[in-house]
């Protein structure tokens, strides 16, 4: 066998066997298993649902951020464009 034979074979051997051994000592983890949410339990949204309204006055389009999560006004109207 030639020299570079036999470091090919030595290379995969020991890739294999790294490889094997790596699978054998890695830990197992586990997600924490959670309970379903009860009837008691009220599920309340992290982020506010805000979202564009719009107007038409003397042939103009205005638009305003509208809170539906607070039911408020966010800002004021901006003018869009003439229609």
């Amino acid at each position: 066998m030639k020299k570079t034979e036999v470091l090919k074979r030595f290379a995969a051997v020991t890739g294999a066997l790294c490889m094997s051994l790596s699978i054998l000592t890695c830990p197992a983890f586990s997600l924490p298993v959670q309970a379903a949410a009860s009837a008691d339990e009220v599920v309340m949204p992290m982020s506010d649902y805000v979202a564009w309204r719009y107007k038409i006055e003397s042939n103009k389009l205005y638009k305003r951020l509208y809170n539906y999560s607070t039911s408020e006004w966010v800002g004021s109207w901006i003018f869009v464009r003439y229609l």
